[in-house]
């Protein structure tokens, strides 16, 4: 450990004065700065280094304003920033409801910091070429931290950022998981994977998106032989890793990931596609019904989130006004016997922000969705692809996941999230670009088109 702090210092400075070389190199920091998870606490508040994504978004994006000042006008704003816009005006009553605001207006920065990253981002205008380095970036780094799991997984040490009730945690569900047949066949030890997160669940949900688009290149015929078995090499570890984690929903988020992609990448197999679908679905059924992969709920998560939703709809009938304004998150935990937060994104953000907020929330994701389908119909080859398996992703951890979970709770998650929905919007614009479906005025105005009477 101690050798590890001299190369770390020798890697940082050399890092530094990379960056120092080309300040646009900065951006490469919004990967790194995803791919851990720590949280410092200088006062009286707190926040995930993750976060400092929002400031590397703001200096690229100066950077460029001022590289481009004198030719480069404003973009024209798209419906994303007025998306943005009303949830921040929707969710902002919310605050005054609360019983203790400072904290009512915590959740709210909390809410709006992911998506004032995805703004910034997204005025940067990135080039291809760094669009492409992100996510590719982005991937490397996740099979780094799957290896890292791996061997965490083997000899029950490295649990560098594990969080303060981590290893209890841990110890009760290894116990558990042991009860099933499929848990007791992964043989775990005294440690589950957790990479640089600060839990399993945590590291299982930042591995599942990384693991989509790998699979999904590892079937692409266009990058090539070598490629492909790399990528699919890279599959097997995160697969590997996220199967170590014990986490369910992670597993299903995969599978429902793959199966959107297949769905959208070969429509014109009809049949095949019905097949492969009831098959999967099958699969899953037979394994989660029959193999005793259901065992590991006997802490009780079926049941908890059941209490939590109906706590949460009772609220609703008893207080209908909190559909309009949000601000009842403090009833909620008076009136719940459970002490977590409610487990549906849905009606997690109806009680925190209100409906208005809530609805405008999941038509920013579903809006995504439609850009990307769309578009994807007009691309060919990898970026169609990395397009389709980015979309299909992150709409499975919003309206599967988002089903059973939080997501929005965790500003790292959204930050996360979000990064994802920036590349899949430039390879969207980049879209036009390539194939003149489009005028060309987006976002992405860095992209040198040929003039007239030149060779393309």
């Amino acid at each position: 450990m101690l050798m590890a702090i001299p190369i770390l210092t020798i890697a940082g400075v050399g890092l530094l004065l990379w960056i120092a070389a080309s300040p646009l190199r900065v951006l490469y920091l919004l990967p790194v700065l995803l791919a851990f998870e720590y949280r410092v606490r200088p006062g009286i508040f707190s926040m995930d280094l993750a976060e400092l994504c929002v400031v590397v978004a703001l200096g690229v994006w100066l950077i460029r304003r001022w590289e481009q000042a004198a030719s480069d006008p404003l973009q024209e704003r798209s419906r994303e920033t007025i998306l943005i816009l009303a949830l921040a005006v929707c969710a902002a009553p919310s605050i005054l409801f609360e019983s203790d605001m400072a904290h009512a207006a915590s959740v709210y920065r909390d809410l709006l910091v992911p998506f004032l990253f995805f703004f910034l981002l997204m005025q940067c205008r990135l080039e291809r070429k760094q669009v492409h380095a992100l996510i590719k970036l982005a991937c490397a780094l996740a099979l780094a931290n799957a290896c890292l799991g791996i061997l965490q997984y083997a000899t029950g040490n490295y649990l560098w950022f594990a969080g303060a009730g981590e290893a209890e945690w841990q110890e009760y569900k290894i116990g558990l998981a042991r009860l099933s047949i499929l848990g007791e066949s992964l043989a775990p030890g005294n440690a589950l994977p957790i990479g640089m997160y600060t839990g399993a669940n945590n590291f299982a949900s930042f591995l599942s998106l990384p693991l989509c688009v790998s699979t999904t290149l590892a079937f692409t015929r266009e990058i090539g032989r070598r490629r492909r078995i790399f990528c699919l090499a890279a599959s097997l570890l995160l697969f590997v890793c996220l199967l170590l984690t014990i986490f369910r929903s992670g597993l299903v988020v995969f599978a429902a990931s793959m199966t959107l992609v297949f769905l959208l990448l070969h429509s014109e197999k009809k049949i095949a596609r019905v097949a492969a679908v009831a098959g999967l679905l099958a699969l899953l059924g037979f394994l989660f019904l029959t193999q005793g992969i259901l065992d590991w709920d006997q802490f009780g998560s079926f049941q908890g989130r059941e209490e939590m939703v109906s706590a949460a709809v009772r609220l609703i009938k008893a207080h209908p006004e909190v559909l309009l304004t949000g601000g009842f998150s403090d009833l909620y935990r008076a009136q719940s016997r459970e002490t977590q937060e409610i487990h549906n994104l849905a009606l997690y953000s109806v009680v925190h922000y209100g409906l208005p907020a809530t609805i405008v929330l999941f038509a920013f994701f579903l809006r995504f969705f439609q850009r990307a389908v769309k578009a994807a119909r007009n691309m060919h080859g990898p970026e169609r692809n990395v397009l389709i398996a980015v979309c299909a992703s992150v709409t499975a951890s919003v309206f599967l996941y988002g089903a059973t979970t939080m997501v929005i709770d965790s500003v790292q998650t959204s930050i996360w999230m979000l990064f994802w929905v920036g590349m899949g919007g430039y390879l969207i614009a980049l879209q036009k670009y390539s194939y003149g479906t489009g005028p060309q005025t987006t976002a992405l105005r860095v992209i040198a088109l040929p003039a007239q009477g030149e060779p393309a």
